[in-house]
């Protein structure tokens, strides 16, 4: 996707080299750049693991400021920031300083953890509950087969965790059971008028067009609760679950995964597994809405959209009054970050249109994505709309955004009624409390594909 505008660039880097602290803090140019190293313990990195927000902080240090390399590529020249990781794992921070004389040629490296995954809207079942099946059951990795092209190779390193396990697949396959990982448990059920409940996280490095997820007896394959394919969205976690399944007569159930169909160096994420009485489930799981679209390779319309900003309106009170501060709106390649210092109070109060260069035909079936995080609940409005005529769009609906959470703003086979040749995408953020900071990422528009 080509860059919506460029707000990062150069003379932001130098500028953001001057917020941090006051021309006073710093001591006379002299030509010497600051040593990293004498400076490492001043970084700090600890994580809310109840909200999945990782702080860094740097104690002060007389004409030192911190320089902060977030993710490889943004910059922060803070004393104090913070950054939400939504899916479990190690990540690292480079951490650099600089004084009056430049910024430091070498670096340091932090590296913290996120113990587990966030998911927005339904996350599965309560798998840290004492009534889940699995949190004292023995589970056992059992032999697997790997076999691309149906040439069995040696198994791949399993690495197994509480509730969970990665896997990576060095060697790509193309067909379903080319790369199965079966578990054997001491999991028994019998059949009475008890249903039963499961769920699980799964997160693919690449997109995957189809994981097998089977929970079987060991001794009748064709004897099982369920066996179900769903396909993954690269680094998207996917919430696979079963409610209110008959019990049956099975001793020492089996759970299987096949990840046959996979890319090249493919990592998986299995985690949060549960299996659970419906009587002893306190939570309730909403009901299965349609699937989402295939997402087409090449297919997306958005990556030669070329969109610019608009002229975004910001209002607050009952009296609609001027906040007094202006929206913070960046764009850093695919994504968008919109941060709001003032709460709204009503529907149109903040609003982001994005103006485009391609249209769109009517009669036309489309889907379309917006992956949205935010830092705060409410709901927010979403429009895709003749850029001409704002009565002549595809949608305009709220969508909830959940505080920590992510958001799929997704809509399937929508239609445009009259042709138009530039389409505007518009976001809504009224009734927004203060300080929300938003990120908008993965918008694809495509026509729409069997």
């Amino acid at each position: 996707m080509k860059k919506i505008f460029s707000l990062i660039s150069g003379v932001a880097l130098m500028a953001f080299a001057l917020v941090s602290c006051s021309p006073d803090d710093f001591t006379s140019p002299n030509g010497v750049l600051p040593n990293v190293s004498d400076y490492e313990d001043n970084f700090e990195v600890t994580v809310d693991q109840e909200t999945n927000y990782a702080y860094f902080t740097f104690k002060s240090a007389p004409g030192i400021s911190p320089v902060w390399i977030i993710d490889g590529k943004t910059w922060n020249g803070d004393f104090k920031a913070k950054k939400y990781y939504r899916k479990a794992g190690d990540y690292t921070v480079e951490c650099k300083v600089k004084n009056a004389n430049g910024i430091s040629d070498g670096s340091v490296t932090k590296t913290f953890h996120v113990d587990k995954t966030k998911m927005s809207g339904f996350g599965g079942f309560d798998s840290e509950s004492d009534k889940n099946l699995f949190k004292n059951a023995t589970i056992t990795q059992a032999a697997g087969f790997y076999a691309p092209g149906w040439s069995q190779i040696a198994d791949p390193t399993v690495n197994v965790k509480e509730l969970g396990f990665s896997v990576v697949l060095p060697v790509a396959t193309t067909e379903q059971w080319q790369a199965q990982v079966p578990f054997e448990t001491n999991v028994s059920t019998v059949a009475d008028e008890e249903t039963y409940d499961f769920s699980v996280i799964l997160t693919s490095s690449a997109d995957h067009p189809g994981v097998t997820v089977k929970f079987t007896n060991p001794n009748d394959d064709n004897d099982f609760y369920f066996a179900e394919r769903v396909s993954l969205k690269a680094g998207e976690p996917y919430c696979f679950y079963m409610t209110k399944m008959p019990s049956r007569n099975i001793e020492n159930l089996k759970l299987f995964f096949d990840f046959g169909g996979n890319a090249e160096n493919c990592e998986l994420e299995v985690e949060n597994l549960c299996f659970i009485k419906t009587s002893d489930n306190e939570i309730v799981a909403p009901e299965k809405g349609e699937p989402e679209p295939v997402w087409v390779e090449g297919g997306n319309l958005w990556e030669s959209a070329n969109p610019t900003l608009g002229n975004p309106f910001y209002a607050t009170g009952d009296d609609w009054h001027d906040p007094g501060q202006s929206l913070d709106i960046k764009v850093d390649g695919e994504d968008i970050y919109v941060n709001i210092p003032v709460g709204t109070v009503a529907r149109w109060q903040c609003q982001v249109p994005f103006e485009t260069s391609i249209g769109a035909e009517a009669g036309v079936e489309y889907d379309f994505l917006a992956v949205v995080e935010s830092n705060a609940s409410f709901k927010a409005m979403f429009k895709l709309v003749d850029a001409g005529d704002d009565n002549n769009f595809f949608f305009a609906d709220e969508e909830p955004l959940t505080a920590g959470g992510e958001t799929r703003v997704v809509k399937r086979q929508v239609t445009i009624p009259t042709s138009c040749d530039k389409l505007k995408l518009f976001f809504d953020f009224g009734g927004c409390p203060e300080n929300t900071e938003i990120h908008i990422s993965k918008i694809i528009l495509q026509k729409h594909q069997e």
